[in-house]
């Protein structure tokens, strides 16, 4: 394509030396990965390696550049042939010129786009195996995995870079995909990864605190996460839509920005007010029943229907909801749909059951690394009336400091004994972390235990669980590594109670 298109279709981007008729092939932001004629965005960040940069993009044949204002008198930039220079976001370049260069794959599929602090892997998870169990080519691209059908790979981050994702969209069009079921991260959405990307549905779950080293406050990360509608609202795909729910943190904030915007497409609430609802849940170690409530289209009443699943909890019982509304528009077939969520796969390391041998006591497994994502796996544990709830749990080091003594109170309010322990320290200290977490204990409390080692904190919760009680293992989840410094070691939390409880199981 020539530089004079991509000018043509996205007029953010103007050139300023060289020749428009130049032709590019496609655009990286990785200087290692550019080919011949491939065009280079200057990344924002690393001020102090853009030079550097520049030399190794120009060292792989790039002649097309795309920089921000501010980097125009950079001296590198004189050795490149052509120079675009964009008024908005580097990023949001970027992710439009992708779209472009790889041919808008997303438009020829159905894009299902989720947002939220808690819920996308879960929730992208189900509705990609309810379009698989009624018969639709689909794809997923999340956190724990991205997978075509069958195939699963490996995922890198919730989402992709620009240029990655859009070779795996135009991959899976090739492939013969209808349906994609996609996570989309309040880093990806605020840095442009999703720029440009044509989207059917966009989905908001929930906005609770996580991720303030990277956004600094809550109203950037909420703003962050809003640009979903607004990419939804750029869209040209016929019969797009979006969801909210509205009974949740920040929910009533997220239909008021959306309103405020005056969108003009449909957007659905799931919520007591909504088009969606659920109520009279029963939970239990079985599974999770409960009444999902529509308002029919065109009808004065409200269709009522039953609804039961294997997923345990209330989460899930939300998760399921969120999925039947999503379901419902996209048109799948309503009565399969309904029979299908009786029997979903669990979502790796999202209330993963590991039964004890003799199923006399549970743990679970669960990637809860927030208060509010902790908060919610516990009430649903205690929602189970179990005997005893053990909480495990860490924080991640060299990330947000603030939720440590939060995620601390909470354990204590929910569970009968806490066991604090590593997550992924990184290059922080493993026992200034949990000296940090232990911070947020009332005065007094004293039922918990500081086990930095994580697989001897495991084997010690393991052997303090009663019979017909529940330990919660949260924090990792479908991880199968941990981080000590900068070296990354093999470490998988369900092995490792396996592996505790048949120890304890022979010991007896």
């Amino acid at each position: 394509m020539k530089v004079s298109e991509i000018i043509k279709r996205i007029p953010e981007l103007k050139l300023i030396k060289g020749e428009s008729s130049t032709e590019v092939a496609y655009i990286w932001a990785d200087s290692r990965k550019l080919e011949a004629r491939d065009i280079f965005v200057l990344p924002e960040e690393n001020t102090e390696k853009q030079e550097t940069f520049l030399n190794m993009a120009l060292d792989r044949g790039s002649e097309v550049v795309i920089i921000s204002k501010r980097d125009i008198k950079l001296k590198t930039l004189e050795s490149f042939p052509v120079v675009l220079e964009t008024e908005e976001a580097v990023g949001e370049a970027h992710g439009k010129t992708a779209c472009l260069l790889a041919g808008n794959p997303a438009k020829k599929m159905k894009l299902v786009a989720i947002t939220g602090t808690n819920g996308k892997t879960s929730l992208t998870f189900i509705l990609f195996h309810l379009a698989r169990k009624v018969g639709k080519n689909a794809a997923l691209i999340g956190t724990v995995q991205i997978q075509i059908m069958d195939r699963v790979l490996e995922s890198g981050y919730t989402t992709p870079d620009a240029s990655s994702l859009n070779l795996l969209l135009k991959q899976m069009l090739d492939e013969g995909i209808e349906y994609v079921f996609m996570e989309m991260s309040s880093h990806g959405l605020k840095l442009g990864r999703v720029a440009g990307l044509e989207i059917t549905c966009a989905g908001f779950t929930n906005l609770t605190q996580d991720h303030l080293d990277f956004h600094t406050s809550m109203e950037d990360y909420f703003e962050s996460k809003f640009k979903i509608f607004q990419l939804l609202e750029q869209s040209s795909v016929k019969n797009k839509f979006g969801l909210v729910a509205s009974d949740v943190s920040f929910g009533e904030k997220m239909v008021k920005r959306i309103a405020e915007a005056k969108f003009k497409s449909p957007i659905y609430l799931l919520g007591k007010s909504g088009e969606f609802n659920y109520s009279n849940t029963k939970l239990s170690l079985l599974g999770s029943e409960y009444r999902f409530h529509k308002k029919a289209k065109n009808l004065p009443f409200i269709e009522v229907r039953k609804i039961r699943t294997n997923l345990l909890g209330n989460f899930n019982v939300f998760n399921t909801s969120f999925a039947l509304a999503v379901a419902y528009e996209l048109g799948f077939p309503w009565e399969e749909v309904i029979s299908c969520l009786e029997k979903i796969p669990t979502v790796p390391g999202r209330f993963h059951v590991v039964p004890f041998p003799d199923r006399s006591r549970i743990a679970v497994v669960d990637y809860a690394h927030t208060p509010d994502a902790l908060e919610n796996i516990l009430k649903s544990c205690v929602e189970i009336a179990p005997k005893q709830i053990i909480c495990l749990f860490g924080c991640g080091g060299d990330r947000d400091r603030t939720k440590r003594p939060q995620m601390a109170k909470i354990a204590e309010n929910l569970a009968d004994l806490v066991i604090l322990t590593s997550d992924n320290p990184r290059t922080e200290s493993p026992e200034a972390i949990l000296d940090e977490i232990e911070s947020g204990f009332s005065r007094g409390f004293q039922r918990y235990e500081k086990i930095v080692d994580r697989r001897l904190a495991i084997k010690r919760a393991v052997s303090l669980l009663e019979r017909d009680g529940i330990l919660v293992v949260a924090g990792k989840g479908h991880e199968t590594y941990q981080i000590i410094g900068k070296e990354k070691s093999k470490f998988i939390d369900f092995e490792e109670i396996e592996n505790a409880f048949q120890n304890l199981e022979l010991g007896r």
